[in-house]
Parts: C-alpha cells; structure tokens; sequence
C-alpha cells in the first residue's frame, strides 16, 4: 500500500511540475491545399493556445482567453492573423482571404482561412515571431489531392517567405 501511495504521489507531483511548465518547442503546423471542388485554397494553420493568447494579450494590452468563442475574441484573432500572414501574387499585389471562425481546445486554436488564386504566389508568416525568436511555422501543401503533399516548407524569424509553385 505504501509503494502504490508512493508512486501516485510522484505521478501526480509529475503531473504538476509538467502541467505548469511552458512547452519547450515553439512551433505551429499549416495545411495548405487546393479543392478540386471549389478552386479555392484552404489554409488551416494550427498554433499552441498559450502561445496565442499571449502573443495577442501583449498587442492587446489586457488578458485574452480565447476558451469562449463570441465576436470580441474573433476580432482580436483576425486583427493578429492579419497582421501576420501575407498572401501576394508574384507581382506583388495582395490576395485577399477570408477567415473562418476559429475552433479552440486548451492545447491548440485551429485557424482556417480560405482564398481563390490559381497562379504562383508568395506567404509571408511571422505567426509569433514578435514572441519567440525560436518560432518555426511548418507547411504542408498539397495542390493535388490525389498526389498527396507537393511542398514542404517553413518560416522562421529570418526567413518569413515562400513560394508555392
């Protein structure tokens, strides 16, 4: 009996220490592909939740949670991805995209947006990079869903953007 109280107590000591610990990588994950079916490019970019909230809470100036979807925090949300995400056709004139309403867990907000352009163009991503110097965005990209993943790429402080071809 004294051994099982033992271990418990550790696993939940270890639980504690682990839980209020930042993560040790700094990184979010973007899918980028084509739909045969719209012509339309959707880009789900998924970041950490702590990262997110703080980066937005320092432009903010005021503590955000984004735990409850409702207008103010999809605002605040828009104004951060716009501010940090870049779409321009090769001459350099903007794309326009739209963003979808954001779906939250307490480790990971999904962000979709969606744009039309069938021809070369360039991403820019600075996601958190005002935040973590060691941030890295990784994209998969997909232009053929029948051929799977075409591009891989990723941003990182000097080097915000790419190209897909």
């Amino acid at each position: 009996m004294k051994k099982i109280f033992s271990t418990l107590t550790i696993a939940v000591f270890s639980f504690l220490i682990i839980g209020t610990t930042t993560h040790p990588y700094h990184v979010s994950s973007a899918e980028l592909f084509l739909s045969t079916k719209t012509n339309e490019w959707n880009l789900n970019k998924k970041v950490f939740t702590e990262d997110i909230e703080r980066a937005i809470s320092a432009i903010n100036d005021e503590n955000i949670k984004l735990d409850v979807i409702n207008e103010k925090n999809q605002s605040v949300l828009e104004h951060y991805v716009n501010s940090k995400i870049q779409i321009y056709k090769t001459n350099g004139k903007p794309v326009d995209y739209k963003i979808f309403q954001y779906t939250y867990s307490p480790e990971s907000i999904n962000i979709e947006l969606k744009f039309k352009y069938l021809k070369k163009f360039q991403i820019r991503d600075e996601f958190l990079f005002d935040l973590f110097k060691d941030h890295k965005n990784v994209y998969a990209i997909r232009k053929d869903p029948e051929k799977g993943f075409s591009q891989h790429e990723v941003t990182k402080v000097n080097s915000t953007i790419f190209t897909v071809l």
